[in-house]
């Protein structure tokens, strides 16, 4: 048997030829990094947006339950009953209300709705105390606190709470109202906006509901 010998261009691949393969599988190789970072990127976006509508939604259900539950307090005689709402900010709401109390007999609570220095949005409640002739005190140290929303988008987008009386007119909160002026609130409008961090708003989610309050009766007085 003879053994033949291979020509010089047999032998395997050029120096050119090894260049080009290393520059077409660089090539192809930054396609694909590229495509798997942009489907992480969306699908990390996808998921930060569902989760800031998710608790959103369950936030923005938590407070219309109690605002649409809040109802005036009442006083011993012959003053008027405490407004439905006893503070009106644009991130802070206090109110009184009969509403989810787990008690065999009904009472009132008292439930602060608010933004903290974290920007979370924390529901505080406290327990009332009965008094005689059927009314009610409330208690001093809160009964429980939950976060309603983790991160709340920052001052300067559309206000949390905004407050409007039964002639359609918007209520100033730049200063505390008077007492008045909450006893004519009838409507509490929430623009709730959840998003991943106060720097990134990017799967920040909006949701806005103009909550009635039918418990409440239009009182005029001082």
């Amino acid at each position: 048997m003879r053994w033949r010998r291979l020509r010089a261009d047999q032998t395997g691949l050029s120096l050119v030829e090894l260049l080009v393969s290393v520059v077409l599988l660089g090539v192809f190789l930054v396609m694909i990094s590229s495509l798997y970072v942009s489907a992480s990127r969306s699908l990390g976006s996808a998921s930060a947006l569902g989760a800031n509508t998710r608790e959103a939604s369950n936030g923005m259900n938590a407070m219309a339950r109690s605002i649409r539950a809040a109802t005036a307090n009442p006083v011993p005689s012959p003053a008027l009953a405490d407004p439905a709402i006893a503070e009106a900010s644009t991130e802070a709401l206090t109110l009184y209300a009969y509403v989810n109390l787990g008690l065999s007999t009904q009472q009132p609570v008292k439930i602060r709705l608010a933004v903290d220095a974290e920007r979370r949005l924390v529901e505080t409640r406290w327990s009332s105390i009965p008094q005689p002739g059927g009314l009610f005190t409330f208690e001093t140290t809160a009964r429980s606190t939950r976060v309603l929303a983790q991160t709340v988008a920052p001052t300067g987008s559309l206000p949390l709470f905004t407050f409007t009386d039964s002639a359609g007119s918007s209520l100033p909160v730049d200063v505390a109202p008077t007492v008045v002026q909450l006893r004519s609130i009838v409507t509490v409008t929430v623009n709730l906006t959840v998003q991943t961090s106060t720097a990134d708003a990017r799967s920040a989610v909006t949701l806005s509901n103009t909550i009635g309050m039918p418990n409440v009766r239009l009182v005029v007085g001082p």
